[in-house]
């Protein structure tokens, strides 16, 4: 793969990478930070791709474990000025995906996989099951859990 053939594949699922990113940290700098960082990794070890069918989810693998090193790194803590800063100083985005991705943000790191990859990434469970490298079954349990910590704390009814 050439490096102009990595840049174009990696620019078609930048939003995708930034939708999965974003729920660690809630943070848009942060974000796109990871984003970035993973694109790097990414390319330096472009090489040891072995099939390229599967450079959007080797890139999205990345990213993830990206985030969780990052995440783990940093204080889980952030101070309600730096939050409101990150949040509305030149913030894209609207205020129903901002507070569905704040909920999502405070479900346990699995869910929270599951549910970026499922609702943000749009991948299938099968796909998720394949990145996680976590069987299929788990991957639904994971996000009936998570939809019903997301309805209770964003004030919907249980179905």
């Amino acid at each position: 793969m050439t490096d102009e053939e990595f840049f174009n594949r990696v620019e078609k699922i930048r939003k995708k990478m930034f939708a999965i990113a974003f729920p660690y940290f809630r943070s848009e700098s942060m974000a796109i930070d990871m984003v970035d960082e993973a694109i790097y990794k990414g390319f330096l070890k472009k090489r040891s791709l072995r099939k390229e069918e599967f450079f959007e989810t080797w890139m999205i693998r990345i990213l993830m474990n990206t985030c969780a090193t990052q995440y783990k790194r940093s204080s889980r803590h952030q101070s309600f000025e730096e939050f409101e800063l990150d949040h509305h100083a030149g913030s894209t985005l609207d205020s129903e995906k901002m507070e569905l991705m704040d909920a999502v943000s405070h479900l346990s790191n699995d869910l929270q996989r599951v549910v970026s990859l499922k609702y943000f990434g749009g991948y299938t469970t099968v796909e998720i099951a394949g990145m996680l490298k976590i069987p299929q079954g788990t991957v639904s349990s994971r996000l009936r859990r998570a939809l019903e910590q997301l309805r209770e704390e964003m004030g919907g009814e249980k179905v």
